[in-house]
C-alpha cells in the first residue's frame, strides 16, 4: 500500500542520514541520485495518501506539506497545496502553490487550469487568460478548461462593456464563444453591447440565442422585452416581461418595464400594481417613484403625480427626468396660479445654470457640414446655398426626440420642407431612439441630420458647437428625453424654444420663445425667462396626415339621434374645473351625450372615476360614453365622425387634437384666460381658421356658445362640408408662408444677438413680417 511504501521509504531515508559518524560495520553511504529517488517516492506516496484521506473526507494538509519537505520538487504535492488553499478561500496562496506546480511540471494541465481559477478569484483576469491558454496547449480538449476560458473572456468582456471599449469587448466575447459556444452570458452580454450601440436587430438576435441555451435566464426575457418595445412589437415585449416575472415575480425592472408598457396600452390598474411590486421590494428606487407619477397622471390624479415625483426628487435630487416632469404636470393643475407655476420653473432653471456653467464663450461660423446623402434640395423652396453675390446661408439647427410620428412632427414638417436652402442651412439634431417612415421623410427633406441618440450631453453640445450653428431651436422643452441641460451649456449664439411645451423652460441661457398675440397676449406679458418673439396670425402650422379619412357630411345628433361633445385630449388635461364646466353644459342641454375617448380610458376602473366625477357634478352615467385609444391614426380621425362639437380643456388646452378635429370637419370651442400660454393654444389656433366667435371669455360664455352651436344644426353641416379646405387655405396650413416668416424671424434674432438675453418682455414683442424693416431681405 502508499502507506506502507511511505513507511519503507521513510525508514531508508532515515538509515541514510541517522548515525552520528562512521563505524565498524557500518553501511556505507548511498549515492545521491539514490537518495534524491527514495525523496521523490516518499513524497508521491505521502501524495497519495494525502489524495486517499482526502477522499475519505479526513484532512491531509500535513502529509502534503511533509511531501514537498521530502522532496520539493514533486509538483503534485504543489498541485494538492494549492487545491487545500482554494478551499479554503486563500486565493493568493493557492496561486503560488500552483505556480510552483507548473514551473515544475510545465506540461501540468490541471495545474494550469487551477492556477487560471485562482487568478481570477485575485481579480486578474489577463493572468488567468494566460493561465488557460498554457492548459489548452497540453490539451485543447478539456472541457472544463475550454468553460473556464470562456468565462474569463466573458469577464474580460463585461470590464470592456462598462468602459464603453465596443471593440474590445465585442472581441472578447466573441472569443469566449470559441471556446463555449452554449455559454448564454456571453450572448446575453453581446446582446447587451449591440443595443447600446443601437444595433438593435442584433440585439435581438442575440437574447433569443441566450435563452436558448438558458431559458431561465430572467435578464435576457427583459432586454429582450425592451427591445421588443422599441420596436413597437408590444404585444412580444410583454410576454417576454411576463416570462422574466414567472422566473422571479419580484424582478425590479422586469416590473417596472411591463408597468410601464401595460401603461402605454391604457391597463392603468395593472400598470400600477405592477409598479407598486417594484417600489415595495425596494422602496428607495427612485425610478419607480417617477414610473409610478407617470403612470396616476395618465388617468388624471395629478395630485397623485406630483406626491410621487416629490418622493423620486427627494430620494434623487439631481433627477432631470423627475424635475421636468414636475413642472410638466404643473401645467394640468387647475388649483395652481400662474405664478406659482412660472417660479417652479424660474427657480428650476437658475438651479440648472448653478450647476452647469456654459461650455463656450465663442462661437465662430465654420463651413457648412457635407449634405446628407438622401436629402435633395429640390425639397426645399429656394435655390443651391450659397448662391454668387449672396450671404452664406444661416445655419439653423433643429434639436428634438420627435422627429417620428409624433405631435410634434405635424407642426415641425411644413418648416423642414419649405426652407429656402439660399437662405437657411438646416440641421437636425435627433434623439429619436426608434426611428419610422416619417423620421426617413424628414431626412430626405434637409441637408445634415445628425443622431444624438445616447450621447452625453457634451457630446451634444461639442456637436453642435463644431457645426458653427448660429440659431438652435428646440422643440422639446420639459417633455420626455428633453435635452435642457444640454442647452444650458450653451452650445449656440442664439437659442430659441417653440411649439413643444405650452410654458417657459426656466432657462435664461435660452434667449428667445416663439408665440403669437394670441397665445401670449402682449398686453399681458408672459411669464418666462426667455424673451418673447411672435410669428404674425398663429405660431404653429399643421400639416394633416396624409391618411386621414374622408369626413362625414352629416352631424352626429342627425345619425345618431342625440347631440354629441367630444374631447380626445389627454386625459391629464380634464382637470376637476374642465369637468365642472362640461357638467354645467350637459346640465343645460338634457338630451346631448359627451364623448371622451384616451388612452387610459381602456382601465374600468378609470372608466368608474370619471363617470363618478360627472355623478358628483350631477351628470348620469348613462350620458357619458368612455373609449380608450384606437390603433391606427385613420381609426382614431374617423371617431370624430360620433362628435358634433369638441370641447377643449382648461387651463391646458388641446393642440394637436384641436387641429385633427378642425380637419375632420368639427368645430372646437375653448376657453381662454390666465396670462398663460397653455390656456389659450386653443384661442390661436381658431382664429388662424377664422372661427373667432368660439373663443370664450368666460365660463358662462363657454356654455352658451357650445350650446348654440350643437342646436345649429345647418351650420354644423356646412362646417363639415367645408372646414377642411378652409383648414388647409388658412394660414394654419400655408407651410410656405410659415417657413419664410419663420426663417426671417430666426434671422433677425441672429443678427440681434448682442442683445442682453432673458427676462421678461414689455410691451409687443417683436414679430416677423414683411413689414419690419430691420429683418434681411430674401428673394
Amino acid at each position: 500500500s502508499s502507506a506502507a511504501s511511505a513507511h519503507a521509504a521513510a525508514a531508508v531515508v532515515g538509515k541514510v542520514d541517522g548515525g552520528g559518524g562512521a563505524a565498524s560495520g557500518a553501511i556505507a553511504p548511498l549515492p545521491a541520485e539514490v537518495v534524491a529517488e527514495v525523496r521523490a517516492e516518499l513524497a508521491r506516496c505521502l501524495t497519495e495518501q494525502g489524495v486517499q484521506m482526502k477522499t475519505a473526507g479526513q484532512r491531509a494538509t500535513r502529509l502534503f506539506e511533509e511531501a514537498v519537505q521530502a522532496f520539493e520538487g514533486h509538483s503534485a504535492a504543489h498541485f494538492q497545496l494549492g487545491v487545500e488553499a482554494s478551499e479554503a478561500g486563500d486565493a493568493l496562496r493557492a496561486k503560488a502553490s500552483y505556480t510552483t506546480a507548473v514551473r515544475l511540471h510545465p506540461a501540468y494541465m490541471e495545474a494550469w487550469n487551477n492556477l487560471g481559477v485562482a487568478c481570477r478569484s485575485l481579480g486578474e483576469p489577463e493572468q488567468a487568460l494566460e493561465a488557460y491558454s498554457m492548459a489548452l496547449k497540453v490539451n485543447q480538449n478539456c472541457k472544463k478548461t475550454r468553460e473556464n476560458m470562456a468565462i474569463c473572456l466573458l469577464e474580460l468582456g463585461c470590464k470592456s462593456l462598462q468602459a464603453k471599449e465596443w471593440k474590445q469587448a465585442s472581441s472578447y466575447l466573441k472569443q469566449g464563444l470559441v471556446y463555449n459556444s452554449s455559454n448564454a452570458d456571453l450572448y446575453f452580454n453581446l446582446a447587451v453591447m449591440y443595443a447600446e450601440r443601437h444595433k438593435f436587430d442584433r440585439a435581438r438576435v442575440h437574447y433569443e440565442l441566450a435563452l436558448q441555451f438558458e431559458p431561465r435566464h430572467m435578464n435576457a426575457h427583459n432586454n429582450l422585452g425592451v427591445i421588443h418595445r422599441r420596436q413597437g412589437n408590444l404585444d412580444v415585449a410583454a410576454r417576454c416581461f411576463e416570462e422574466a416575472l414567472k422566473i422571479d415575480p419580484k424582478m425590479p425592472l422586469a416590473n417596472k418595464n411591463l408597468g410601464a408598457l401595460y401603461g402605454s396600452m391604457g391597463r392603468m390598474s395593472e400598470a400600477i400594481s405592477l409598479t407598486r411590486v417594484a417600489l415595495d421590494s425596494n422602496p428607495q428606487d427612485a425610478e419607480a417613484c417617477n414610473n409610478l407619477a407617470l403612470l396616476y397622471r395618465d388617468r388624471c390624479d395629478v395630485d397623485l403625480c406630483l406626491d410621487y415625483l416629490a418622493m423620486c426628487i427627494k430620494l434623487e435630487p439631481d433627477n432631470p427626468h423627475a424635475a421636468s416632469n414636475h413642472l410638466m404636470s404643473l401645467n394640468y393643475q387647475s388649483e395652481k396660479s400662474a405664478e406659482e407655476v412660472f417660479e417652479a420653473h424660474r427657480a428650476w432653471g437658475e438651479r440648472t445654470e448653478a450647476n452647469i456653467k456654459p461650455q463656450f464663450t465663442t462661437y465662430t461660423s465654420s463651413v457648412l457640414p457635407p449634405v446628407s446623402p438622401s436629402f435633395s434640395s429640390s425639397a426645399g423652396a429656394g435655390g443651391a446655398a450659397g448662391s454668387t453675390g449672396r450671404a452664406p446661408p444661416l445655419k439653423v439647427g433643429f434639436i428634438s426626440p420627435d422627429f417620428y410620428t409624433h405631435s410634434v412632427s405635424y407642426f415641425i414638417h411644413a418648416p423642414l420642407r419649405y426652407h429656402d436652402p439660399a437662405f437657411v442651412h438646416v440641421t437636425c439634431y435627433s434623439d429619436v431612439a426608434i426611428e419610422d417612415d416619417k423620421t426617413q421623410h424628414f431626412k430626405r427633406l434637409v441637408p445634415c441630420w445628425r443622431s444624438t441618440f445616447g450621447l452625453s450631453d457634451d457630446e451634444v453640445a461639442k456637436m453642435i458647437h463644431d457645426d458653427g450653428i448660429e440659431v438652435l431651436v428646440e422643440l422639446t422643452g420639459h417633455t420626455g428625453n428633453n435635452r435642457l441641460a444640454m442647452l444650458a451649456r450653451k452650445p449656440a449664439p442664439v437659442i430659441v424654444t417653440w411649439m413643444g411645451y405650452p410654458h417657459t423652460t426656466g432657462l435664461t441661457r435660452v434667449d428667445y420663445r416663439i408665440s403669437d398675440e394670441h397665445a401670449d397676449p402682449p398686453e399681458c406679458p408672459g411669464m418666462t425667462t426667455e424673451k418673447l418673439v411672435y410669428l404674425p396670425d398663429c405660431f404653429l402650422c399643421y400639416t394633416p396626415p396624409e391618411n386621414a379619412p374622408a369626413v362625414s357630411l352629416r352631424p352626429a345628433q342627425q345619425t345618431y339621434g342625440a347631440i354629441t361633445f367630444g374631447c380626445f385630449n389627454n386625459l391629464a388635461k380634464v382637470s376637476s374645473a374642465t369637468i365642472r364646466l362640461w357638467s354645467r353644459l350637459l346640465r343645460e342641454m338634457p338630451g346631448a351625450r359627451l364623448f371622451l375617448k384616451s388612452k387610459a380610458l381602456l382601465c374600468s376602473e378609470v372608466q368608474d372615476k370619471f363617470r363618478r366625477a360627472f355623478a358628483a357634478c350631477g351628470i348620469e352615467s348613462n350620458r357619458v360614453d368612455l373609449s380608450g385609444l384606437q390603433p391606427q391614426t385613420g381609426s382614431h380621425l374617423s371617431m370624430y365622425n360620433l362628435v358634433d362639437v369638441a370641447l377643449d380643456t382648461a387651463p391646458y388646452a388641446g393642440t394637436t387634437t384641436t387641429c385633427e378635429a378642425l380637419y375632420m370637419g368639427v368645430p372646437v370651442v375653448t376657453l381662454v384666460g390666465r396670462r398663460v400660454h397653455a390656456h389659450n393654444v386653443g384661442a390661436s389656433l381658431l382664429r388662424a381658421v377664422q372661427l373667432d366667435d368660439l373663443v370664450a371669455s368666460s365660463e358662462d360664455e363657454f356654455v352658451q356658445k357650445a350650446s348654440s352651436l350643437a342646436q345649429h344644426v345647418a351650420r354644423l353641416g356646412a362646417l363639415r362640408a367645408g372646414l377642411r379646405s378652409r383648414m388647409e387655405r388658412s394660414v394654419l396650413c400655408d407651410g410656405p408662408r410659415q417657413a419664410a416668416r419663420l426663417e426671417r424671424l430666426l434671422a433677425s434674432l441672429a443678427v440681434n444677438r448682442n442683445a442682453p438675453p432673458g427676462g421678461m418682455c414689455s410691451g409687443a414683442p417683436p414679430t416677423a413680417g414683411a413689414e419690419t424693416a430691420e429683418l434681411p431681405d430674401k428673394s
